[in-house]
């Protein structure tokens, strides 16, 4: 590696902007107007004036991703909420868990914490089960993790596919089948493994990697297709559509797998980039929402989110020391900064822009905070030692 480089550089001075705006501005904006004193949970959404939007569902999803933010926020030294993030995790699980008698967690609740959608979302519960890594790397409480165990034993119950993998939700699963759900499931999977050092774990994960190697990507086009029929063929078959920004997610994950594992998935995170880039960014780095089998753009609207998932995809290979990736890297968190976090009031954004450029929601989506804070954990444990050549 030659922390001279000037890509590197820039890198660098890219990741320490973003590091510093979410230090001190997103982290004490979400844990404050964003934090809900009556009920001990994290509010869905803000306004453009950082005022709480209280009136909509709150999903078990945000709540997740929160407490996993803050978690790890608190184990970095970057924020001392304690209190506030061991309340809201006993929070969730008073307000989401076997509420309503049945297991696992609903969806959504209300304010009051009224039961709004009981049904059982296998991508809300796998953000569980990362928010229990994070939540017990902090606390060190063995019931946590027995919990997160009863967790992966409902959705094996009642969720598993057929063909393998599972299911979107439960009890009414829908007749495709989602990519999506299974790679968080795969990066909690990873995360649990990671701090609790269990094989378990990891064993389970290997599953989903297997499933990935033989299911949900298409060599012949170099894509992981958003949805699948019953038998786990893409629906469009070599035209089905998939995201650019879950490639670059999948690429990271893959890459933190083969760290844990020991299996060898660089040509396949390789490739999922290659992929993403050629068909799904317009330069410098505007990555547009969904793209076709053939390459065709199928959506130009751009969000933040895979701006912070390609960062997270080429920090990990500068950390290898490739400086060919520095460059987009930097480009990634420019694009993120300049174009989503800048002329809002400060720990805002933009979330969502349509293809001519237009603000497509009207609210700041907390659920955002998760991939933004997720690529400066990413790029500071690759490019922190930077700070000191910059």
């Amino acid at each position: 590696m030659k922390p001279n480089s000037s890509g590197y550089l820039r890198a660098a001075r890219s990741a320490e902007r973003l590091h510093v705006w979410l230090l001190q501005s997103a982290l004490p904006l979400w844990i404050d107007r964003g934090f809900d004193e009556d009920t001990g949970g994290f509010h869905e959404r803000l306004d453009f004036d950082a005022h709480p939007i209280r009136a909509v569902p709150r999903r078990l999803t945000v709540q997740a991703r929160q407490i996993f933010v803050y978690a790890r926020a608190i184990m970095l030294g970057w924020c001392s909420d304690r209190a506030r993030v061991a309340g809201a995790f006993d929070a969730m699980i008073e307000r989401y868990h076997k509420v309503d008698g049945n297991g696992g967690f609903v969806f959504s609740i209300d304010a009051s914490g009224r039961v709004l959608d009981d049904m059982r979302d296998l991508y809300a519960h796998s953000f569980f089960l990362l928010a229990a890594a994070a939540y017990f790397q902090l606390s060190g409480d063995s019931q946590v993790i027995a919990l997160a165990d009863e967790t992966l034993a409902y959705i094996d119950a009642t969720m598993s596919a057929p063909c393998g993998g599972y299911f979107d939700c439960a009890p009414n699963p829908p007749s495709q089948l989602r990519q999506n759900p299974h790679m968080h499931l795969f990066e909690a999977l990873l995360a649990l493994y990671e701090v609790t050092g269990t094989p378990a774990y990891l064993e389970r994960a290997s599953v989903i990697f297997d499933q990935f190697t033989t299911r949900l990507f298409q060599p012949e086009t170099g894509t992981i297709p958003e949805y699948f029929d019953s038998d786990w063929s893409p629906v469009g078959g070599a035209q089905a559509v998939w995201e650019p920004g879950h490639h670059m997610e999948w690429s990271w994950l893959l890459s933190e797998y083969e760290t844990l594992s020991g299996v060898g998935t660089s040509p396949l995170a390789d490739r999922l980039l290659e992929t993403a880039y050629r068909h799904g960014v317009f330069p410098p780095a505007l990555i547009v929402d969904e793209v076709r089998g053939d390459g065709t753009v199928m959506k130009k609207s751009c969000r933040a989110w895979p701006l912070t998932e390609a960062a997270k995809a080429q920090a990990v290979r500068v950390e290898l020391g490739d400086m060919v990736a520095a460059e987009p890297l930097a480009d990634a968190l420019d694009c993120l900064q300049d174009r989503h976090l800048s002329g809002i009031a400060p720990g805002l954004w933009s979330d969502h822009f349509s293809a001519d450029g237009k603000l497509i929601p009207d609210y700041v989506p907390a659920s955002t905070l998760y991939h933004i804070a997720m690529s400066v954990f990413v790029t500071d444990g690759a490019l922190g030692h930077a700070r000191d050549q910059v």
